[in-house]
């Protein structure tokens, strides 16, 4: 049996999930695959999940941090430099759960801290979660991944995050979740990644091969350039969302809209108003020019300039419309 751990220098979130998605499909009968890495700020999102319900996509926008889609189920995350990324991917016979107990609980010895690993292997400290788990057995392999906090702003968690539809139970935040730092001196992730390492070697007994990625250096993978390009992709992050109604609502200087907006796949398919009888025809016009574009605010604009040799009269209204779409919508 091979042990190989990858260590990768970027902390961009789209380039190291392409990179464990293509390790992957590396998973072979003789080999175990060990990936460490840290992101920048970005929220990680479940395959079938919906990122205007689970994180606060128009506040992400406005700071330029990332939604990244992942490839396997799972809840919402929150992620930062404060924050280091464990996948462990093997084959079941050799990489089971009661070996990943172990790991983790040799990592945490050497920092004198007092964790318990649940059933689903989610790490405790004085029984507040110190890290957000995701695990998957396809066809004989077992695919772990798991987010330590090492020392995290609840705040931020909070700022991101939608508290009515993500797992997160916000209003008991603080009984509920804790970071390695808060326990003991202030830890790196260099360092972490080395007790990690170390602990993988010897719970498994195995002679080691590391490889560091350089940053964003795109290795020569079959398929890495696909997942990448992919990962940055609005289709992928938004597109790929599970079908919702949108409810919008602003009281303009010309009176009151209303919006329900019907989204499949990411796209308008029905758009539902109400205006000032005035404004009927427009928003009329609007609701179906609507239909068929992305849900995003680049769409807004086009959107919006298809109506305006039309609504010529009501120039300054539809400005404020786009203007008012474009701030509400990621």
């Amino acid at each position: 049996m091979k042990l190989s751990i990858y260590y990768s220098e970027s902390t961009d979130p789209r380039f190291n999930q392409a990179i464990e998605e293509t390790l992957l499909k590396q998973a072979s009968d003789n080999s175990i695959i060990a990936f460490l890495w840290q992101n920048q700020r970005s929220v990680n999102i479940g395959k079938n999940q919906n990122p205007w319900r689970v994180c606060k996509p128009k506040q992400l926008r406005s700071e330029n941090i990332n939604i990244v889609r992942s490839h396997t189920i799972g809840g919402a995350i929150y992620q930062d430099l404060t924050h280091t990324n464990i996948a462990l991917i093997g084959p079941t016979h050799y990489l089971t759960q009661c070996i990943i107990e172990k790991i983790l609980i040799d990592t945490f010895e050497p920092l004198k801290i007092d964790i318990t690993v649940s059933g689903n292997l989610e790490c405790l400290v004085e029984n507040k979660k110190v890290s957000n788990t995701a695990l998957l057995v396809s066809e004989g392999y077992l695919f772990f991944h798991t987010t330590l906090r090492v020392n995290t702003s609840l705040t931020d968690i909070s700022k991101y995050m939608n508290s009515h539809y993500s797992s997160l139970n916000h209003q008991n935040l603080e009984l509920s979740y804790t970071s390695i730092n808060q326990h003991i001196r202030p830890l790196e992730h260099n360092e972490l990644c080395h007790y990690i390492s170390d602990s993988i070697r010897k719970t498994l007994k195995l002679d080691v091969e590391n490889t560091i990625i350089v940053n964003n250096q795109h290795p020569d993978w079959i398929e890495f350039s696909t997942h990448f390009y992919r990962l940055k992709s609005w289709d992928w992050n938004y597109g790929q969302s599970p079908s919702f109604i949108e409810s919008l609502e602003h009281d303009f200087s010309w009176g009151l809209v209303e919006l329900k907006l019907n989204i499949d796949a990411g796209v308008i398919t029905k758009v539902y108003y109400d205006a000032p009888f005035q404004y009927h025809n427009m928003m009329n016009d609007f609701s179906q020019a609507a239909i068929g574009y992305p849900f995003n605010a680049k769409s807004v604009i086009s959107i919006v300039c298809s109506l305006l040799l039309t609504h010529s009269e009501h120039y300054d209204e539809l400005m404020t419309l786009s203007e008012w779409l474009q701030q509400e919508i990621a």
